[in-house]
């Protein structure tokens, strides 16, 4: 990991503390994105184990006939489409079955409907046309991101900056200082309602957060160059598990 900057404000002397020394909280979203660069759903509950949150980032899009990914920061239409897990009549949440996209305009389009590559590639500016592919899904982590975090960075920006530019798969509200999580020890053990999760490090951002999140085609660059000079590059952390757990909105989190 690249050395952290040291910025007024930040908690110091985290690294080490023993479980439930450092903060605690609450959920207060679930998201989960079944296709890679398109906009995701909102949970209430959510099954994570060792592959990471249940039917997050199955999907995705690629150049026909190559390894060259189509995704956000390249072709930012695409967070203009939606995908969503069918709802089950048991689990409004569940992850079984294929994702449905979704045009901004509602349309939608079943996974093998002959005609949704073609129909992607044109709204989302992909002349070469895109392939939708299984993939190796969120690499067993999951993204956090803490609200007083994003907070601080709207007073920062002097205007308000979402949570979905960030694509996190659970936002926090918690009694840490804003960008502390920066400073947990990697390793360190986080528990998500009745579950325990490890960190695993910070997340290092792309370019995809300068991009309006509704696929609007804007691009912010001067929130891209701030997280970069006064960040570290940082947005959110990930924590990975080992075992079966389930977290909901409203579950206590702490570390």
């Amino acid at each position: 990991m690249s050395p952290k900057l040291t910025r007024p404000g930040r908690l110091q002397n985290v690294r080490g503390g023993t479980f439930g020394s450092v903060f605690a909280g609450e959920i207060r979203q679930l998201w989960r994105y079944p296709v890679k660069g398109l906009r995701g759903e909102s949970l209430r509950s959510a099954v994570v184990d060792s592959e990471g949150l249940a039917g997050d980032r199955l999907l995705g899009l690629y150049e026909p006939g190559t390894d060259k990914s189509v995704w956000g920061g390249s072709h930012p239409k695409m967070m203009a489409w939606e995908a969503a897990h069918p709802a089950q009549c048991s689990n409004a949440d569940s992850s079984a079955g294929d994702p449905v996209f979704y045009e901004s305009g509602g349309a939608a389009w079943g996974l093998d409907d002959p005609g949704l590559p073609a129909r992607l590639a044109e709204t989302i500016d992909a002349p070469k046309g895109v392939e939708i592919r299984r993939t190796r899904g969120s690499a067993g982590r999951m993204l956090v991101v803490f609200e007083a975090s994003l907070r601080k960075l709207s007073e920062q920006m002097g205007r308000e900056i979402e949570s979905a530019r960030f694509r996190p798969n659970v936002v926090v509200e918690a009694d840490l200082a804003p960008f502390a999580e920066y400073d947990l020890e990697p390793g360190m053990r986080i528990r998500l309602g009745d579950f325990d999760f490890t960190l695993q490090k910070p997340c290092e951002r792309c370019v995809l957060p300068s991009w309006t999140p509704d696929g609007s085609n804007e691009r912010d660059k001067e929130l891209h160059r701030h997280i970069i000079t006064e960040l570290d590059n940082h947005f959110g952390i990930y924590v990975t598990t080992a075992e079966r757990a389930v977290v909901r909105v409203g579950d206590p989190i702490a570390g």
